[in-house]
């Protein structure tokens, strides 16, 4: 039987791409379709989230005809020497990340797909657009992540005077806002609730009582934390980051232009008083994002995508005997690429 041999960092902290490449194994074996995490180690496991998910290390991998590797896109410059002669395609949850700090001086030798890469698969409708613009010879596919709403969902004991955000993302940005609000007296009575470092179990309950989540997209995949917000019953205000576009539709959230401090601000000032005030408007808001996210982003439409989407690039790749068995192990950063690319590349003397 074909496998689909996903590589994987030796990641263990929160993070939704590495949560996306375990759930996506996890749905291929239950369908039917062979598919292993590959780990630089094979003792490593993520924990921050429960999973029996089935694991390899990448020295252990042994490539066979009909075989697929699929590879993250914040791999790069490495994709092409990680894969040479596998038939590989390209699981793309940020498409900004593709061309992020490979210099255009390098010319042709910026190569992010190899001669054996298949396909690409994008998360979102605003990747997609940035996909099949960059590279228009390639086939580009598209699978919808979902929510786990019997996960994210509002809290049955009410909601919380709390302001909940994730200090990972636009720090700088945050910095502002947070203080503009505390000089102008606007978090008195509120709590403040910065979700980081914790287990999704925790950051599910966090949000679930949170009365609103500040959101701060960058450019990036799809934005997940919003999403589980939306989900959660959140008011969600903020930055949509290009791919949160697709959902942070005005009936559901308040979306604001990229960087624009001073209208974000006036927002959640203006969203923090609708709420205390009980605003009906606002409360027809929050149910009904939580019945978008329930319709819109299920588990039945993501497990359909991923055996569509996978199983139609094994039949592509079928006929095919890999020219390598195995994996370039030397190259695979323990975790993410800390040294550049092209140190990653160049061979030691």
């Amino acid at each position: 039987m074909s496998t689909c041999y996903f590589v994987c960092p030796d990641y263990d902290v929160a993070s939704g791409g590495v949560r996306v490449i375990y759930r996506f194994v996890d749905i291929l074996n239950s369908s039917g379709i062979k598919a292993v995490v590959v780990h630089k180690s094979g003792r490593f496991r993520c924990t921050w989230f429960e999973n029996d998910t089935v694991i390899m290390g990448a020295r252990d991998v042994r490539f066979q005809k009909g075989d697929l590797l699929v590879v993250p896109e914040w791999y790069r410059q490495l994709i092409p020497a990680l894969t040479d002669g596998v038939p590989n395609l390209i699981l793309n949850q940020n498409a900004y990340e593709m061309f992020s700090d490979v210099p255009f001086e390098l010319g042709k030798e910026a190569l992010v797909l190899g001669p054996d890469t298949v396909g690409i698969v994008g998360i979102s409708k605003d990747n997609l657009r940035y996909l099949r613009l960059a590279f228009p010879n390639v086939r580009v596919d598209a699978i919808t992540l979902s929510i786990d709403t019997q996960f994210f969902q509002p809290s049955p004991h009410g909601k919380t005077k709390t302001v909940a955000y994730m200090p990972r993302k636009r720090l700088k940005e945050l910095n502002q806002i947070l203080h503009i609000l505390q000089l102008r007296g606007s978090l008195d009575g509120w709590e403040l609730q910065p979700i980081i470092g914790v287990s999704e179990l925790e950051v599910a309950r966090l949000l679930s009582s949170a009365a609103i989540f500040l959101s701060l997209n960058d450019r990036e995949g799809i934005a997940l934390p919003s999403l589980e917000a939306l989900a959660s019953g959140c008011v969600v205000v903020g930055f949509h980051g290009g791919s949160g576009e697709e959902y942070m539709t005005p009936d559901v959230a308040v979306a604001i232009a990229d960087g624009e401090i001073v209208s974000l601000v006036e927002s959640i000032e203006s969203e923090m008083t609708r709420w205390v005030n009980k605003d009906e408007t606002q409360l027809r808001m929050t149910r009904t994002a939580v019945e978008l996210v329930s319709s819109a982003y299920t588990p039945e439409r993501e497990c359909a995508d991923v055996i569509r989407v996978f199983g139609e690039a094994l039949e592509r790749v079928s006929n095919i005997s890999p020219g390598s068995q195995k994996l370039n192990v030397k190259l695979l950063p323990s975790t993410r690429p800390s040294r550049t690319i092209q140190t990653l590349l160049t061979p030691s003397k």
